[in-house]
């Protein structure tokens, strides 16, 4: 696998596409200083996913694309392809099978940076994985680029270790180590939530458990609780029958004698009938006289309205004539107006029309005048031009030697900075310098040490806090199971209390809710669930309600159809109140309104004994009621008996909304407590992250301690030291001072060369000086030609406008003038009609006064008339009145039969309510009649019944709050038990699983590194002495745990002692990088090797060295070399120059040396 092409457009100086045609394994880069060949570099390593700007030598990641010069425009797209030749396969897996790969980046300028693999888009982790392993990456040791050699050599170990790693193919082993620790932290996190939640199911089922088995006795004690009721309230249902029967045959003879007097009362309605009937036939005619006499006054008022009509029609006339007068005169005046102006506007255009040619004229001489001094003034530009050419050739030259001048500035500063760090460096060597870092290592070993006390005082306050809070969240968890116990207990109340209060208001009937599910009633609520009694009247409500109190409430009734077997009551909701009085029953209800008027009749006693005491005074329809239920009327009374279905309802449904605001309120407890919970336990675990951090910092500093002791001694190493260096440093500065004094050599001509453009540009500025002082008159004559020829063109345009005015002002006179005529003709015309008109009419007084007498006449003889027929009217009304008196005392008669038979009925009624109400408590027990009566024995005793009902009820009530959901519950988190367990065990299973795994990487990634260790650390001693012509170099772990140790390395240059990379020059520490990168080359080989001027600190001798290795690698490495030194470019086989001939664009020009070579010797 090599590298064949790197295509490049937009990218910082490379704004037009170009290729790099890699066709040889040693390819050279040349160009002259800030040309662009580092670019090419920074272009291979952004490709390959480099996202930091400073690495890239930029201030962020906007600044690769090509932003413009001074003859370009900035682009908006920057694009680097590199295309690699892998037809040895050598990068396997899927993409073996492609001879060609190509990895393609872009970014614009709005931040979108795309990656594309074989033209296909993808990830930028998709690109750095196939380079996994390759020693290829954004900051491998395959791209050396400038200032990286030094930096490569003075690594920290830790940053060493990582290049070894990469050579060693480790960076994939340490992503998966790293995903699988990600999984294990994931994994251990849920299974801790887990246990919690296994631990806390665990309490719950055995609460479960206990109320399961208590919900399971109580359904058995509801069931035979249900089958008592339903014998009771059969017997009951039974005797009510008979009672109704006896009241039914005593109704039937009050109604015989009620029907005898109704007979009287039809007799004279009969007769009143016969009376009101004649009493019409003289209403009758009463009306038709009235209505001939209405007549008469309308004929009247018709013939007065038609005389004023008449008078109006000829005042109407004489107004239009004078209207018609007027407007005669208004057009004549019109007329006389249109003719003056007509004449005016004919006068004015004889004047002007005369004059246009002479303007025309005059504006055809002003645009020759100015066509004549804007060529003139063409001349001019010409001759500017021409004189402007022989001005830009000395200023290009005067140019060119200041960038020479400026560039050899540069180099001064850059001589001169290099001896101002040898000169740094040499005061750096100083003993006196090692003296002070020796006292500042010391001061910070004292420092380090006063840390780490402090350290292990703030763990040890860490450690007691924490413990604190978690017994502050033991507590707290403690009272979160205490409410959730409580709201467990009000639940299991409230699931009993609703269970009976469904039964008691027969919610569990199939049959009747299945019916009013049908017609969309099932949701609606009961008569029970709305009540608002006032307190201590809620027995005596349930008394007179009784079965009624499972009424369903809607706000209109819907389609009915046929009614369930156990029968409905609805009940239309109102949301007026009628008025009650304040003793009624009536008034101790707040709502709903609907069920007032049932009570509005009832009224509240204390004691049954001022019941019996008032009864009565009370009226048939009147009823009273004690506080305990009893319900007295004026010749009846009934008591609740204590096992009566809809005994206590009302307070039991008190009792459910004091329940569910009581749930209510725990809820918001336990939300609120659960929050400082979790509050808590984020804290704690925030704490035992700081406890964790804090003891790593502790071990930190006892390291950082244990460190600069280390250093300590090495300072007083460095010490003995220094003088080699300050010699060498001697040495590089005289060669520094004669490259300075060449330097100046040739900043010197250059000035003298700079001066020479400048004279020569002088002369030629004087001469456009000179035409430039023309520029000035023939600009002004142009002016005052271009102002005289606007001036008669815009007189020409004015006069031409007055024209035009006039004409058509003209040709409007005319037109109006002549629909002035026509106007005046018609108006004549009308005028003539009118007269006509008033001539014909006559005057019609005469003939309207005559018929206005005769109907008066009429009117007088219809009065008398109307007068006879209301004396028979009022005749027949006496005649009424007195049948009628004699009918109201006849049927005063028969209303005191009905009364009578009325509360004959009402009893009936009462007792037929009864058994009703009876017989729907019986059927909301679900049990059939016939079937019960068999059971039940021939006397049967109610009482014995009675007491056995009683008997389970207190069963019941002994069994406290029940939860009947417990049973289901149980069976649920039993089930959920079971999954939580399995979850658990399949965790722990993943668990080892994966920690297996990082056991084999660890394994895998100590073996390698090992044998990578020790490779490198072979091919370094055998590389190091070629390159220096003698010596030793090796490396050195500075730990014992494979996984973490760093790496140093350890050379002697020959004759000289073992030291320290820090104290050696910078070209044997350039020289030593190189035997490390290619130590590491041979061992895993990158598919190509860029170096970015890494001979530059190097002598021609250690040049030579160097190109010689280079030329042996490169028989198994593809090396692209960017060099200044003529030696190393004699090695190139490709050479491509990258020049900028337009300033800020780079160029390349590519040259291959064999060719060369063959048309140089051809």
């Amino acid at each position: 696998m090599r590298l064949s092409k790197i295509r490049i457009a937009g990218f910082k100086s490379f704004v037009d596409p170009v290729t790099l045609d890699l066709r040889s394994n040693l390819t050279g880069i040349l160009g002259p200083n800030g040309c662009g060949k580092s670019n090419t570099i920074d272009a291979v390593r952004w490709v390959m996913g480099e996202s930091s700007a400073k690495h890239l030598r930029g201030a962020s990641m906007e600044d690769v694309i090509f932003n413009g010069s001074a003859s370009r425009k900035p682009v908006g797209l920057a694009s680097v392809e590199l295309v690699f030749d892998n037809s040895d396969g050598k990068l396997g897996g899927e993409y073996a099978q492609y001879a060609e790969i190509s990895v393609k980046r872009q970014v614009s300028r709005d931040g979108d940076s795309k990656y594309f693999l074989n033209g296909a888009k993808c990830r930028r982790r998709d690109i750095t994985d196939i380079f996994l392993g390759t020693g290829l990456g954004p900051r491998s040791y395959a791209i050396i680029e400038q200032g990286m050699i030094s930096r490569l050599i003075e690594a920290k170990p830790e940053e060493l270790r990582n290049t070894l790693e990469e050579a060693a193919g480790i960076s994939r082993y340490k992503e998966r180590r790293r995903e699988t620790e990600t999984r294990m932290t994931h994994t251990r996190e849920n299974l801790e939530r887990l246990t919690d939640l296994r631990d806390e199911l665990e309490k719950q089922l055995e609460r479960l458990d206990k109320q399961a088995k208590a919900a399971q006795r109580f359904r058995e004690w509801r069931e035979q609780e249900r089958q008592l009721e339903a014998s009771v309230l059969l017997c009951q249902w039974d005797a009510l029958q008979q009672d109704g029967a006896q009241r039914l045959r005593e109704l039937s003879q009050q109604s015989t004698t009620y029907q005898a007097q109704m007979m009287q009362v039809r007799q004279l309605e009969t007769q009143l009938e016969a009376l009101r009937s004649d009493y019409h036939s003289a209403n009758e005619t009463l009306n038709a006289v009235q209505g001939e006499y209405y007549q008469a006054g309308a004929e009247i008022a018709r013939l007065e309205q038609t005389i004023q009509h008449q008078r109006d029609i000829q005042r109407r006339q004489q107004q239009a004539l004078q209207q018609a007068q007027q407007s005669i005169a208004e057009t004549q005046r019109h007329a006389d107006e249109d003719r003056i102006k007509l004449t005016q506007s004919e006068a004015m255009l004889a004047e002007w029309e005369p004059r246009e040619a002479e303007v025309d004229e005059q504006l055809s001489l002003a645009e020759a005048q100015l066509a004549e001094a804007e060529d003139q003034l063409n001349d001019w530009q010409e001759q500017w031009h021409t004189v402007q050419q022989a001005v830009a050739e000395p200023t290009r030259q005067a140019q060119v030697e200041k960038t020479r001048m400026e560039q050899l500035e540069r180099q001064l500063n850059q001589t001169a900075q290099r001896a101002e760090r040898l000169q740094q460096e040499a005061t750096h060597l100083s003993t006196a310098r090692y003296g002070e870092e020796r006292d500042l290592v010391s001061e910070q070993c004292l420092e380090a040490s006063h840390a780490h006390a402090a350290a292990e005082t703030q763990l040890t306050q860490l450690n007691a806090e924490l413990v604190k809070n978690q017994q502050t969240q033991r507590e707290w968890q403690a009272q979160l199971d205490n409410q959730r116990s409580r709201r467990q207990a009000l639940q299991g109340r409230l699931a009993s209390l609703e269970t009976l209060q469904q039964a008691g208001l027969d919610k569990t009937n199939q049959a009747r809710q299945q019916w009013l599910q049908t017609h969309g009633l099932s949701a609606n609520p009961r008569l029970a669930e709305q009540l608002q009694v006032a307190s201590g009247w809620e027995t005596a409500v349930e008394a007179v309600l009784g079965g009624d109190l499972d009424a369903v409430s809607l706000d209109a009734f819907p389609a009915l159809t046929a009614f369930p077997q156990a029968g409905v009551t609805l009940l239309e909701t109102t949301q007026t109140a009628p008025q009650a009085s304040a003793r009624s029953l009536a008034s101790k209800v707040i709502q709903p309104h609907a069920v007032l008027p049932w009570l509005a009749q009832i009224y509240c006693v204390e004691t049954l004994d001022e019941a019996l005491a008032q009864r009565g005074s009370l009226s048939p329809t009147e009823s009273l009621v004690t506080r305990d239920g009893v319900w007295v009327g004026r010749h009846w009374l009934r008591s609740r008996r204590q096992n009566d279905a809809n005994s206590g309802i009302l307070q039991r449904q008190q009792e459910i909304d004091s329940l569910r605001e009581q749930l209510m309120l725990l809820e918001a407890s336990l939300a609120a407590l659960q929050d400082d919970t979790d509050a808590l336990r984020e804290r704690i675990r925030e704490q035992e992250q700081q406890r964790q951090f804090l003891q790593t910092e502790t071990n930190r500093l006892h390291r950082a301690e244990s460190e600069l002791r280390s250093r300590l001694h090495a300072v007083q190493q460095r010490i003995e030291q220094w003088q080699q260096r300050r010699q060498q440093i001697e040495a590089e500065r005289e060669e520094i001072e004669a490259q300075r004094l060449q330097q100046a050599e040739d900043h010197l001509l250059a000035t003298e060369r700079r001066n020479e453009a400048l004279e020569c540009l002088e002369i030629a500025q004087n001469d456009q000086e000179v035409l430039a002082d023309s520029r000035h008159d023939l600009q002004q004559a142009v002016t005052d030609a271009r102002r005289q020829q606007r001036e008669w063109q815009d007189q020409a345009h004015a006069l031409q406008l007055r024209l035009e005015t006039n004409r058509a002002q003209r040709a409007n006179s005319q037109q109006q003038l002549e629909r002035v005529h026509s106007r005046l003709a018609l108006l004549e015309e009308q005028h003539a009609t009118l007269i006509l008109q008033l001539e014909q009419q006559q005057d019609p007084d005469a003939d309207l006064q005559m018929a206005l007498e005769t109907a008066l006449e009429q009117r007088l003889l219809v009065e008398t008339q109307l007068s006879q027929a209301r004396q028979a009217v009022q005749g027949l009304e006496a005649t009424i009145r007195t049948h009628d008196q004699e009918r109201l005392q006849y049927e005063r008669l028969a209303e005191q039969s009905r009364t009578s038979q009325e509360n004959r009925k009402l009893e009936w009624q009462a007792i037929q309510v009864r058994e009703q109400t009876t017989a729907e408590q019986f059927a909301k027990t679900g049990f059939d009649p016939a079937t019960l009566r068999a059971q039940l024995a021939a006397e049967v005793d109610v009482n014995a019944l009675q007491q056995q009902l009683e008997e389970i009820q207190r069963q019941i009530q002994r069994l406290g709050a029940i939860n009947l959901a417990a049973i289901d519950e149980f069976r649920e988190q039993s089930e959920r038990k079971q999954y939580l367990d399995q979850q658990n065990a399949d965790l722990l299973a993943a668990l080892e699983i994966l920690d297996t795994a990082i056991r084999k990487i660890d394994r895998e990634t100590r073996a390698r590194f090992k044998e990578t260790f020790e490779r490198v650390n072979t091919r370094l001693s055998e590389m190091f002495p070629r390159l220096f012509g003698g010596g030793e170099c090796y490396l050195e772990m500075t730990g014992d745990d494979l996984l973490t140790t760093g790496v140093a390395i350890m050379a002697r240059p020959p004759g000289k002692r073992l030291s320290s990379i820090y104290l050696m020059s910078g070209g044997e520490k350039a020289l030593t990088a190189v035997a490390l990168v290619f130590a590491i080359f041979e061992l895993n080989p990158a598919p190509f090797c860029m170096l970015d001027e890494v001979d530059a600190p190097l002598d021609e001798a250690n040049v030579g060295r160097f190109c010689e290795l280079v030329r042996h690698m490169a028989e198994q490495v593809q090396f692209i070399f960017i060099t200044h030194n003529k030696t190393t470019m004699e090695l190139a086989e490709n050479l491509i120059g990258v020049t900028m001939r337009e300033a800020g664009v780079s160029r390349l020009v590519s040259v291959d040396m064999a060719e060369a070579v063959k048309l140089a010797n051809g």
